[in-house]
């Protein structure tokens, strides 16, 4: 049974399988796996599932990287005098800010727990701009999106915090002026971001207008 399993999982096989057996590829290794491995079938379903998720050469698969048009969002002379505005851009929600000159644009909501960034204080850490979730006081530049936070090393008690990077937490979006309207071009990037959770409309925070 070993042996037919690991058969199985020669990158030859998912091709012949279903042509030389006529049934479905998932489900006959689903019921090797589970007469070989019994209780411990659904760990290795999840392991083999990575597997199959590879391709051949044993690299991981990209998600699908997606193409947006760009949406005018205002005017330029607005958010100049607000320094910040919210927006719908293709069912997503964000936030556009205008700080010391500059537009950036990101997920409304915090990567942490869904806080609503445009309500919270733009602040500067590590001489870093950032937006500060007004909910647990998570700090995200403006520029990258990366999540900032503050480490010491516990073991010299003469050592002083120093700033940090998680990496990108908040997917930031592209915002562009064109005759005094400004246009926001959803992030394409394929990699998975953290604020992407709370970016579905089950979290939306911009209250539609009743018509």
């Amino acid at each position: 049974m070993l042996k037919c399993f690991r058969n199985c999982l020669r990158p030859s096989s998912l091709h012949t399988l279903p042509l030389q057996y006529g049934i479905p590829f998932p489900q006959l290794l689903a019921c090797l796996i589970h007469l070989h491995f019994g209780h411990f079938s659904s760990a290795v379903i999840s392991v083999t599932s990575f597997y199959l998720s590879m391709n051949l050469d044993g690299s991981a698969q990209d998600p699908e990287k997606r193409e947006y048009s760009s949406v005018c969002v205002g005017r330029e002379d607005d958010i100049k005098k607000s320094e910040r505005m919210t927006a719908v851009v293709h069912d997503r929600e964000v936030v556009i800010f205008y700080h010391k000159g500059e537009y950036h644009a990101m997920d409304i909501r915090c990567y942490h727990s869904g806080g609503p960034l445009h309500l919270g204080d733009i602040e500067d850490f590590d001489g870093r701009p950032c937006i500060v979730c007004p909910w647990h006081k998570y700090k995200i530049t403006l520029a990258t999106g990366e999540g900032l936070y503050q480490s010491i090393n516990p073991k010299d008690p003469s050592a002083k915090p120093k700033w940090c990077s998680k990496g990108v937490k908040q997917r930031i979006h592209t915002v562009t002026v064109d005759n005094g309207n400004i246009y926001v071009t959803l992030s394409s990037e394929p990699f998975k971001c953290d604020s992407d959770f709370y970016a579905t409309g089950d979290f939306k925070v911009i209250k539609s207008s009743s018509r």
